[in-house]
């Protein structure tokens, strides 16, 4: 698969910023969208993260959603865990040779299924889900393939079966 090249910026917001029925983002759906514009500007232009996150509200005329920061601050203290998963399961690829919105879908999927609370195949869908909307079909397939090789790997474990096996 070719390298996917990365929109400029200023089409990338104006993808973002197309108008959408309210009903079609509920808030994670918001918030990881949001995470993945603010991973996408701060790997292109080397902008530190919490410049990016306080800079939110006035760069893309949004407010940021609490989940997106949160997802934005555990992909940057993760990211050597998070980018080794990823590299791992690349299968002969490097992180380098991704596009900057593959790479930044990848990260927030891979720390979501590293230390989220959603179950494995609703952080796949939604990855796929960005990165068919914002990178390309052949990127959504590799965005799919990476985190279902992860899930596969290490299954998601049901919150009430966690409980029952402490007591």
């Amino acid at each position: 698969m070719a390298r996917t090249p990365d929109p400029s910026e200023a089409e990338f917001v104006r993808r973002v910023r197309e108008p959408r029925a309210p009903s079609a983002e509920p808030g994670r759906h918001l918030a990881r969208r949001s995470a993945m514009m603010l991973l996408y500007r701060t790997d292109l232009i080397s902008l530190d993260s919490e410049e990016a996150i306080a800079g939110y509200a006035t760069d893309y005329g949004l407010e940021m959603p609490k989940y997106g920061v949160e997802l934005v601050r555990g992909v940057v203290a993760n990211q050597a865990a998070v980018d080794a998963e990823i590299t791992e399961r690349l299968d002969g690829w490097t992180l380098d040779r991704l596009g900057t919105v593959e790479r930044a879908v990848m990260r927030i999927g891979m720390y979501e299924l590293q230390h989220g609370e959603v179950p494995g195949p609703v952080v796949i869908d939604e990855a796929v889900e960005l990165a068919k909307r914002y990178a390309s079909p052949d990127a959504a397939k590799l965005v799919n393939g990476v985190l279902a090789a992860r899930l596969r790997a290490v299954p998601d474990v049901e919150p009430d079966a966690t409980e029952e096996a402490r007591e």
